[in-house]
Order: structure tokens, then sequence, then C-alpha cells
């Protein structure tokens, strides 16, 4: 191998990427630390640090110039950030939620519907532009504003009579009634945030269709809607009905119509990335202009000919795919790449890059915490620096080869995969092994097809029948693809599942990627090294740390609407749910919460789940839980039900040879040495005969602290355990029983148990009028702090052995610190 002279680098040489980097750190400072500081004083702040740095940029102090003039620099970039993050955030979103004020019989909405697409429940979903909005008749509200307008599965014949669906598409005005609400924020840790996925889109409201008076294709919809639905036109007949969907995903980035076991597979082989266009489409469209800029630097007119043809047509694709965050970037660093190239600019790809992600958090500071946003410029950055390491591992006879070519593909790849492990399992609990291979087999295929379509497309001007002809290759191409991702997306060993379990591995996966870029630069590859040994002792002394202090119990308090969930993280690694919330015929609260949420926790087992009593929102989940994750013993009050939903998950149970054990009051579980769980009640001296009043009441005892689960225990069950406990019912936590009705929480309960906290779990609007005001007075008398899921979403808290501390998950403080008291 021929190694050369050293190759040295020079940081200062990346002026825009230093700049996003620090623009992006004060980003993040200021999304994980809410300042309490005006954004006017920051402003001034900023105000004084670019005077002074002006001032003393002119000195000729050394110590000022290394020292002083680099800490002002460090302090403005990521200052600004800071500050424009919190600018942004503090603007007012648009006030049409004064509607929901309004019946929606009253309210109709004018609008034109940008995109379209069928959930995976069945239900209609637009995203609607609307333009005014009628109350009575009479056209009250004329400000414009985006909106995601559902109709629900079972109202569609209803609302959209004779099968019309179809019609309502891109482009489509509507004239609706319909019920404006605010989209729902995220109630559980690990919960998909809907509501900011739905702001960074600058929309801030849903409305329930319940009627649809009018609608017409005929009225001249806005350019980029016209040609976006122009376009999809084409490319659906450009293909054959099987294969349109994937198409449109593929060309154009709908994936409205695209089968949600198909778009698991993509994910699940590695190639998700076909589906969202990229910078790999832009690229697509780059390669035949990259081959004919040079025929644009004969004179100054063509060279800006050439560069406004260039980023047209940049900004054409661009409009069709809808302004995507990844074909905003691709289309932005190609355009400056081609300024390079025609005007004879030197130009770094690192840098251009540092360009582009600096001007997108400009218009949108919040866009640097979108999983698209993170993953694209990540996958780029991989690209760019570890592309020059692989080329120099090469022998010097190789690397401009078609081996070396399809060698530098392969290892890309799989650099590419294995760099975005730490986000894909972050935000997706999964990572696809398969990825690499299916890249290097897909993407020649898909790059063709690509081209061939936008040829076929300009074809079908003239000939609609010819262009569908020839584009048979392209349509081939589509089977095959989805055959193999079918295939290797169903296969166990394409795709693994997992969580990460310590921060410290995004900043050994950065080192690492470093190191690798760094193989041919003497001068930073030990300092790459070092910083990855730092690393890795630093992960291994945080997983020791756990072992130096006491254990913590960790109880989850899920929002699972009308019903209770609450996890029992305990000491030694076991993990108990109590309760398994709501069933509704059209869903279950395992499958809508619990399961997410134990995938995400890197929970693969359950050591027991207790059922309180077998009402349906107390039991809801289990037969969806004993279908998806193990579980070694159910336990459960002795006293049946006669329904069907407690008769099928006993059935369930006995089928999957799952021992089920009857508790009542003096028994014991004592799966966890640290913490055993004694049970208060049921028992065949309360008279009560509801199943309420048969609650399986336990008692959890971790050191010095106590928690009672009361499940859904009443009057009688309550004045069974003062009885028969007194004293020793004392506890510093308590869930607050059946909801925090008035027939529980008796005050002779309260005054035994003495709860210094409490947490009812409830649905914010309810027909039982839960929580009752007797009780959440009862509850204030007798000096409870008590929480309610109706209003926080879940609750958590922690036990050292000595206290109980309240931990704000959507604060991101998840980590449990004991040394500081409240």
């Amino acid at each position: 191998m021929s190694v050369g002279r050293p190759v040295s680098v020079n940081l200062s040489a990346y002026p825009a990427l230093r700049i996003a980097i620090l623009f992006s750190s004060g980003i993040v400072l200021g999304h994980e630390f809410r300042l309490d500081v005006p954004t006017e004083w920051i402003g001034i702040a900023l105000t004084v640090a670019v005077c002074t740095y002006l001032i003393l940029s002119r000195t000729r102090t050394a110590f000022v110039r290394m020292y002083i003039i680099p800490l002002l620099y460090l302090f403005i970039l990521t200052g600004f950030g800071l500050f424009h993050l919190q600018k942004q955030t503090q603007s007012n979103p648009p006030d049409e939620h004064l509607l929901a004020l309004f019946d929606d019989d009253d309210l109709t909405f004018y609008g034109m519907v940008t995109s379209a697409r069928t959930t995976i429940s069945g239900s209609l979903l637009f995203t609607v532009r609307i333009d005014s909005a009628h109350i009575h008749g009479l056209p009250t509200w004329l400000q414009s504003f985006k909106t995601e307008a559902f109709i629900r599965e079972d109202l569609i014949e209803t609302i959209i009579p004779n099968g019309e669906s179809h019609t309502l598409s891109k482009g489509t005005y509507i004239h609706f009634h319909g019920d404006l609400q605010q989209p729902q924020k995220r109630r559980n840790p690990n919960e998909f945030d809907y509501a900011g996925f739905l702001a960074r889109q600058d929309i801030y409201s849903i409305i329930y269709i319940t009627d649809i008076s009018y609608f017409e294709t005929s009225r001249p919809a806005t350019f980029w809607i016209h040609r976006q639905a122009t376009f999809t036109e084409a490319v659906t007949n450009l293909f054959s009905h099987k294969n349109s969907d994937l198409a449109k995903a593929i060309i154009l980035g709908d994936r409205s119509g695209l089968d949600p076991h198909l778009r698991s597979s993509f994910s699940r082989a590695g190639l998700a990335h076909l589906m969202a266009v990229s910078g790999m489409h832009v690229g697509f469209i780059l390669i035949p202009l990259w081959m004919i800029l040079p025929w644009f630097r004969q004179s100054q007119t063509s060279r800006f000919t050439g560069l406004i043809s260039s980023g047209l047509l940049l900004l054409f694709y661009a409009g069709i795919t809808g302004f995507s965050v990844s074909v905003s970037r691709a289309s932005l660093m190609a355009f400056f790449m081609i300024f390079a190239r025609i005007f004879h600019k030197a130009g770094s790809s690192v840098n251009i890059l540092g360009l582009v992600a600096f001007i997108l958090l400009i218009i949108d500071p919040v866009m640097l915490f979108d999983v698209g946003f993170q993953l694209s410029f990540i996958a780029v950055s991989i690209i760019l620096t570890s592309l020059p390491a692989v080329r120099f591992l090469l022998p010097t006879a190789y690397r401009y080869t078609k081996t070396g070519a399809l060698f530098q593909l392969v290892i890309v790849s799989v650099l590419v995969q294995g760099g975005l492990y730490p986000l894909l399992i972050y935000h997706f609990n999964e990572f696809s092994i398969a990825g690499p291979l299916s890249n290097t087999l897909a993407i020649p295929f898909v790059q063709l097809m690509f081209l061939w379509t936008f040829i076929c497309l300009i074809l079908a001007v003239l000939d609609p029948g010819i262009a569908l002809l020839l584009n048979t290759p392209g349509d081939y191409i589509l089977t095959g693809l989805t055959s193999y991702v079918l295939w290797i997306g169903s296969s166990t060993f394409s795709w693994i599942e997992g969580t990460l379990t310590s921060n410290w591995i995004f900043a050994i996966w950065i080192c690492g990627l470093a190191l690798f870029a760094s193989l041919r630069l003497p001068a930073l590859r030990w300092k790459m090294a070092c910083a990855l040994i730092a690393c890795l002792l630093a992960f291994q002394v945080d997983r020791m740390f756990p072992k130096w202090h006491r254990p913590l119990l960790q109880v989850t308090f899920f929002d699972v609407g009308q019903g209770d969930a609450v996890l029992l993280q305990t000491p030694a690694g076991f993990h108990y749910l109590y309760d398994t919330g709501v069933w509704t015929p059209r869903s279950d609260s395992a499958d809508r919460i619990l399961l997410p949420e134990f995938k995400a926790m890197g929970i693969h087992k359950l050591d027991g789940v207790i059922l309180s009593h077998p009402h349906a929102d107390h039991i809801g989940g289990m037969v969806s839980l004993m279908d998806h994750i193990p579980i070694d013993t159910i336990y459960q009050s002795p006293y049946g039900h006669e329904t069907n939903l407690y008769h099928q998950y006993m059935k369930r149970a006995y089928q999957k040879n799952i021992p089920v054990r009857m508790l009542s009051t003096g028994d014991r579980i004592d799966t966890d040495p640290l913490m055993p769980m004694l049970v208060l009640a049921p028992s065949n001296e309360i008279s009560a005969t509801d199943p309420n009043n048969r609650s399986v009441v336990l008692m959890v005892i971790f050191g010095d602290t106590r928690l009672i689960l009361s499940g859904d225990a009443e009057r009688e069950a309550e004045t069974f355990m003062v009885k028969t406990f007194g004293d020793l019912l004392q506890a510093n936590l308590l869930k607050i029983g059946h909801h925090a009705s008035r027939t529980s929480s008796t005050t002779d309960y309260l005054n035994r148990v003495r709860p210094e906290k409490g947490v009812a779990s409830l649905a914010w609007s309810n027909r039982y009028n839960h929580p009752h005001q007797s009780t959440i007075r009862r509850l204030k008398e007798s000096g409870v702090s008590t929480r309610f899921t109706s209003l926080e979403g879940a609750v958590i808290y922690k036990s050292d052995g000595r206290m109980y501390k309240y931990v704000p998950w959507k604060q991101n403080v998840l980590e449990e610190n004991f040394r500081k008291r409240p």
C-alpha cells in the first residue's frame, strides 16, 4: 500500500461547519435548560458580546487573541442558537382554537386538501389549508390556517356516500362541518409526540369531520399543490396498480397509500430511506446534470444560465415532493456544489453541509430535534468523512477501478448503517442488520428505475400509451423490490430490537466514526483514539455508578385513560405490572400504550402481572400482553367475573401455560428479596360482593418506604383494612382507589394510611364525573399531595428506600439523583 506524504487537517478551514455546530449546541442548551430569563435580556447580552468581540478583534495582545476572543466567539454563536430557539418557541401559535368554543353544527370550514391518506385503523386523514370558517352561515373567521382533518372509519360511508372517497385527493376544495380540537400532547414518557410533530408542520389543531356539504376538483389549486397533484397522477399512470403506491413513495415521497406492513418491511430491510425523498434522490437527478455542467463555463452569461437552470430544477423537484427536510437539505447542498463547480470555487462538501444546516436551523431551530433532520445530516456526514478513509485503505491499483468502487460502496453503506445505530435504536428501538446488503443490491436498480421513470414522464406528455409501455422495466424493478423487501423484512435475522443503556453510547459511536475518518490524518488520529478510550472509560464508570449507591424502585403510573396500569421496576431488576388498562372494541391499552412503552424501556419480559379485579378498565390489555410479551405469573383476585374478556384471558393463560395464582389477605409476593409485597385485600370478611370491593390491594415495602396499590377498593374494603391492620397501613405513596370516586378514600382510611403523596388514574373527560369533589376535599384535608394522570399524563416516582421522589419526565429529567433533596 502506498501511503504517500502525511495528510494534515486544519479545522479552521471549515468555518460554516464550526458555526453550525456551535449554533446547534446553543439550541440544545436552550431545549434542555429552559431559562426563565426574558428574551430581551439575552438579546442585550449578545449585543454587548458582539460589540466587545469587534473591539477586541483589533487588539494584538496574545492573551486576548488566544483566549478571550475565542470564548466570545463561542458565547456569541451558542447564545444566538439559544436566543433563536427561545424566540421561536415563545411565539404564539394561531388562535383558531377559539373556534372550539362553538358547536360543530354551527361551524362550516372552507379549505383545500393538501394531502390525503388512509390511516392504519382505516380512517381518512387529510391535511387542509383552511381559508375561512363560517359560524351560523356568516363568514366570521377569515384567517388562514393549516389543520389535520379526520373521518372515522365507521363514518366514511355516511359522510362520503357512493364510495367517492378517492375524489377527496390533493387539490380538492371542500366545505365541511367538524369538531375542532387541539392535538393531544404526549401522555406517557415514550409516546410519540404527535402534537409536537404537527407543530413542526405549523399545524396546531385537529378537526373531526362530521359532514361534508360540498367538494370540487375544478377549482384552481395553489401552484405547488397543483404540480404535486399532477405529478402524483402521472406517476400513478406509469405503473401497474400493485406498484403505483410504492412508485409514488420512492419518486415523490408520497407514502399515503402504502401498506403499513410494507412500510415496516422496508424499515427492517434497511431501505426506509428509499421512501423518504432525500439526498440520494437529489443525487439521482444531479448525476446527468453534473456531467453537462462544464458546458456552462464558456462565458459569464452561460455560467449564470447554468446556475439558474440548475437551481430551478432543484427547486421544482423539492416543490413537487413537498419541501421535506431531507430534500431541502440536499437541494441546498447541491446548489452550492453546482455553484462551486461552475465558477471554479474551491469548496469543501463538509463545509457546505454545515452551511446548509445553519440555514435550515435559522429558518426553524426546532427542526434540529426532528428525527428526519438528524438521520439525514448524520448519514451525509458519515459518507463525506468516511469515504476518503475507505479509499485510503485500498491499494492504489484498485482505488479507481470498478472493484474498488464496489468495495467503497459496500463499506460506506456498512458505516452509514452502523453510524446510525444509536439514533435508530433511540427513536425506533429497531436496527436493520440487513441494511448494508439491501442497499448494495437495491440502490443501483432503484436509481435506474428513478431516472428511467423521469424520462417516461416526459414522453407521457406526447404519448401516454408509449410511455406506459416503455416504463415496463421500472414496473418489474418495483415488483422485484417488493418481493425482496417482504422476504427480508419477515426474516428474524434481518433486524434486531433494543434500547440504549446509556447516553455515552452516542459519544462512543461519534468518536469511533471520527477515528475511522482520521485514519489517513496522523495529526488527528491519536486525538480521536484518546477521545474514544476516554468515552469507553466514562461508559464503564457510568455502568458501575449505580452499584455504588442504594438500589432504586421506580413506579410508573401510566396514563391509560379511565383505567389503571402501574409498572413496578424493582431494585433487583424485576418487572411487575399492576393492572393492564382499558379495553374497547377498537383497541386496548396494551397495544396503544403498554407494549410500545415496554419496548422503548427495554423490557422484554414481565415477572408478574397483578390484576386487581376483572373489570375491563383493569384487565383490558391482558390478552394482548400475553400474545406479545412473556409473563412468568399472573396474580389476581380469587373472585371471577362472567364476562367474555375475563374468560378469554383465562383461556389464553391456560393455553400458554402461564401460572395463575389467587391472592387474598395475608399472602406475599417475594420474587424480589429487597421488595416484598403484602396482600391486604381481598378477604372473605368483606361483606360487599361487587368486584370493586374484592380488589387485590398490595403494600409494596422497600427499605423505609411503603406504597399501597388500592385497585378499585371502596368503603367496605377500606373499612376492613382499617379494622384489620390499623396503623400498619401507614404508607408514603398511595394509588388513590377507584379513580378518586366518592365511594373510596374514606376519612378513616386516609387517617390510617397518612400518605404524603398520592396518584389518581383517570381520564380527563369521563362519564363517571371522576374525580369527585368530596374525595378531593378529603385528600386535601388529609394533607395528601395528589397528582392526576388526567392532568399530567403518566406519573413517575422513584424510591431509594428512604423517600419517594417525583420524576418530571416531560422535562426529560429521568436521572435518579437522591443526593439533592427537594
